[in-house]
């Protein structure tokens, strides 16, 4: 007898026609199945509820968002939207959301001039096809409701964008599940449709009268969903992490994700360590289980993956991860906004989880960081120099090693002058002090040698060493005492920082950061002076 290689599954499902009334039960199964069996996945209505600020927003079970479609039983001509505040006390129940690319051209989108229009019922051949196929799916499962980003907030003039963004958090992982139309590049595009056919190869083996057929492999999550042109959306991030479970729609199957991985259209079950992640359907809890290096580097490499995301409005860069942001913040028990965390200082020992998130500088591969030139009226309209968000384009980390450094003194938006916390500063604050208060310290590149450190300015042509200073976050522990030469040859991690020639309101004069990066201590100024980056 020939051993088979347990890598090779024995037998392949022929896929069901996708929108049949057999590729539903399906779903059904794999949605059923988590409702009973996986504990961890059900809604967390305490959390949800306690972190929401506005009461009107508070998360119950019969908590619905500001508007959702019903979306009626199968056959019905028209959906209607509707406003559940205005809701009477029957109009409860759960509610499913879309995660779909926009795409290009004109958008079937609800504005002040067709509000009314679609409250009184919309004609469901008319939707778009990817809307019309949400609302099949929501109609097979047994769902009343369904949230679309474009039709349940308001667009354009008038419209209440601002502040219904701030609800997605609740939005998605208060849903009962989430599609996401991996395979549309836009609403009028759908997802139901014929899926790619996959080869299949039939041989017969000599001497035996039976064929056998060999199929191709066609379970991929990482290519089809993760590596896939959705996945590519800066806003998507956040509704993948906050949902408590996806099904995904893709050219070659339907996948479904929860908190126990990964189930196929083919009967296959797998696991994704970024799926893991993200997947957690009480996220991003799982991270509570490493040490704080390995937190520090996941947060680190999700913004850095977002950063790289596309965004149709570059001022979108704050609003699309801030449901994301406020769930690691609370998670993490820390401070913080912007993209940057801040465990505060104790017991007079500086802590590095505030230097390590400013440590992150021009991405690999990112030939400029840009600006971002935010509305007066958006609702994040100031942004500090000193986060991330301020620009468009990719980023890394400079990422020295843990428990190796010794970190500088240094103020923050979110501490005191004494070290305590003042006030938690969020992403969206308008008025508050966003400074960062450091010594700034002048430095100089002469004589240093290859691999000797490394500055990397966020605007390579806008910027130049002689009019720059350096603010010291930490320095590398010395390994063993050299007398003089102990600082000069201990790396030190840097911000750069430059004069804007502008004072703020008390008169100081205002730097902004420009780069970021790290050096022996001999080519930095042994003192400088205090001053507060914006």
């Amino acid at each position: 007898m020939t051993r088979i290689d347990a890598d090779i599954q024995i037998g392949y499902p022929d896929l069901f026609e996708a929108g049949s009334q057999a590729y539903f039960e399906i779903i059904r199964h794999w949605l059923d199945t988590c409702d009973v069996q996986h504990r961890n996945c059900q809604r967390n209505i305490s959390r949800n509820t306690s972190d929401c600020e506005n009461p009107n927003v508070a998360l119950r079970r019969d908590y619905l968002p500001t508007r959702v479609i019903a979306v009626g039983k199968p056959g019905d001509k028209t959906v209607h939207l509707l406003e559940t505040r205005q809701s009477k006390p029957q109009d409860r129940g759960e509610w499913i959301a879309l995660s779909h690319q926009w795409g290009n051209g004109s958008q079937f989108c609800t504005t002040t001039a067709n509000l009314k229009a679609h409250i009184d019922g919309m004609d469901f051949e008319l939707l778009p096809a990817t809307f019309k196929h949400a609302v099949t799916v929501t109609r097979a499962l047994g769902r009343p409701y369904l949230w679309i980003d474009s039709i349940c907030i308001i667009q354009g003039e008038g419209g209440d964008f601002n502040q219904e963004a701030k609800n997605m958090e609740q939005v998605y992982s208060g849903a009962y599940c989430v599609l996401a139309s991996s395979r549309s590049p836009g609403h009028y595009a759908g997802f139901l449709q014929k899926r790619n056919q996959r080869h299949t190869v039939v041989m017969r083996q000599h001497g035996k009268p039976a064929p056998f057929h060999i199929s191709e492999i066609i379970d991929n999550f990482g290519s089809h969903v993760l590596d896939g042109s959705l996945n590519k959306r800066g806003w998507v991030l956040q509704e993948h992490a906050l949902a408590r479970r996806t099904v995904y729609f893709t050219d070659h199957q339907t996948y479904f994700e929860c908190g126990e991985g990964v189930r196929c259209e083919t009967m296959t079950k797998m696991t994704n360590e970024l799926a893991t992640f993200l997947g957690d359907p009480d996220f991003p809890k799982v991270i509570m289980k490493a040490d704080q290096g390995e937190r520090i580097l996941r947060y680190q490499d999700l913004y850095s993956t977002y950063s790289r995301l596309g965004l149709s409005k570059d001022h979108d860069r704050t609003m699309a991860i801030d449901g994301l942001q406020d769930r690691l913040l609370n998670t993490l028990r820390v401070q913080g906004g912007f993209g940057i965390f801040d465990e505060g200082d104790k017991d007079g020992q500086n802590r590095g989880l505030l230097r390590r998130s400013l440590l992150w500088r021009r991405g690999a591969g990112t030939p400029t960081l840009d600006r971002i030139k935010f509305p007066k009226d958006h609702p994040i309209a100031k942004v500090p120099s000193w986060s991330w968000m301020a620009c468009k384009g990719g980023i890394d980390y400079i990422s020295p090693s843990f428990g190796g450094v010794d970190w500088e003194k240094m103020r923050s938006p979110w501490s005191k002058a004494t070290g305590g916390f003042e006030s938690k500063i969020q992403t969206d604050d308008r008025g508050g002090d966003v400074a960062l208060v450091a010594e700034a310290r002048d430095y100089n590149l002469l004589n240093l040698r290859d691999g000797q450190g490394e500055i990397i300015f966020d605007r390579p042509g806008d910027s130049h060493q002689p009019s720059t200073k350096c603010v010291v976050l930490g320095k590398q522990k010395a390994i063993a005492p050299l007398g003089d030469n102990t600082n000069n040859m201990r790396d030190h991690y840097l911000l750069i920082v430059a004069s804007t020639n502008k004072r703020d309101k008390d008169g100081h004069l205002i730097y902004e950061r420009v780069g970021a990066g790290y050096l022996p201590g001999k080519f930095i100024g042994s003192t400088g002076e205090e001053v507060r980056i914006h």
